[in-house]
């Protein structure tokens, strides 16, 4: 059974981006595309209460679609996490959107979410490190010259 929750068509303007939730109650999936920000981070977590009752003990939340997230919206994401958890699940993020996998890397909700990418993410260099071109200015090897002091 899945339940669509969608803002109704007047109050679309031009310039927004519809968003979608799609709740599978039989696969524990809870499915976003849009804008994850403050005006639809509720849906997302209406999506996920309604599979208290399912008996799984993993919840899957798609995010292949999101397009944006903001505050709300990774606010909502650890709101879920926290909410599986109290009921004795997991919560995963499958598929995130470029956008948003590089958004929860950069504020480190990595360390909290269990993110499955669609495509796995390419290993760190050594160290963790970029590793410095093989060519080019950096390479180069220019000399510095001191900057003269003024006496």
């Amino acid at each position: 059974m899945a339940a669509d929750a969608r803002p109704p068509a007047a109050s679309l303007d031009a310039d927004s981006i519809p968003f979608h939730v799609c709740v599978d109650l039989v696969r524990a999936t809870v499915t976003v595309s849009g804008e994850l920000d403050r005006e639809n981070a509720h849906h997302v977590l209406d999506g996920l209460t309604a599979l208290v009752g399912t008996g799984h003990d993993r919840w899957a939340l798609d995010a292949a679609g999101v397009v944006f997230c903001d505050a709300a919206g990774l606010r909502s994401l650890v709101t879920a996490h926290h909410l599986a958890r109290r009921h004795g699940c997991a919560l995963v993020v499958e598929r995130p959107s470029p956008s948003l996998h590089r958004l929860l890397l950069l504020v480190g909700l990595d360390q909290l979410l269990e993110l499955r990418p669609a495509t796995a993410a390419a290993p760190p260099a050594a160290g963790g490190h970029r590793p410095l071109p093989s060519a080019g200015p950096l390479r180069a090897g220019y000399p510095i010259r001191a900057v003269p002091s003024r006496v």
